[in-house]
């Protein structure tokens, strides 16, 4: 009988990067920070992968991290199929699915906080109560909230200020 995964919110973050970066046989990462490659890692052997299975590449800024754990990939896409239901509730575990999406896809700019995200995964975010606009390139309408809700969880959440209006709010 396979093992199933324990969920908690490093199980959560690791689904959301895996739902961004994998490939048909491993689980992938290309980033420039340090931080997110550190975190990953950690989760990753948390998760049972020998130090061995774990390549690790640097390219002037951009390193990229590819993990051959045949086992855990399966598990995590068993996880990712279920995922509507895994992350119907607003919760750690959906915050940290998201902010790992967020990390690995999402950004702020001049028009908001948005995230490059599945058609599933808005209709999901939307159930939780925070409302997109468009697709792909998906922004969320109340991003300070977002911000808010995945920054225990978010490593580049933590970096995005947001301005006060004209009336005095932020």
């Amino acid at each position: 009988m396979a093992r199933k995964l324990g969920m908690s919110p490093d199980t959560s973050y690791m689904l959301g990067v895996c739902n961004c970066n994998s490939s048909a046989s491993s689980i992938s990462l290309a980033t420039a920070s340090n931080e997110l490659v550190e975190r990953f890692v950690r989760i990753a052997v948390s998760l049972g992968t020998r130090p061995s299975a774990i390549r690790i590449k640097k390219e002037e800024s951009v390193t990229e991290v590819t993990i051959s754990n045949s086992k855990l990939k399966k598990m995590l896409d068993a996880a990712l199929e279920k995922r509507e239901r895994i992350f119907r509730y607003r919760n750690e575990y959906s915050a940290s699915y998201f902010a790992a999406l967020f990390d690995c896809n999402g950004g702020a700019d001049g028009r908001g906080v948005f995230i490059r995200m599945k058609p599933y995964d808005s209709i999901i975010i939307e159930r939780i109560g925070f409302h997109t606009t468009g697709s792909g390139k998906c922004y969320i309408r109340k991003g300070l909230d977002f911000v808010k809700f995945i920054a225990p969880f978010s490593i580049r959440a933590k970096g995005i200020h947001f301005p006060a209006d004209k009336r005095g709010r932020s």
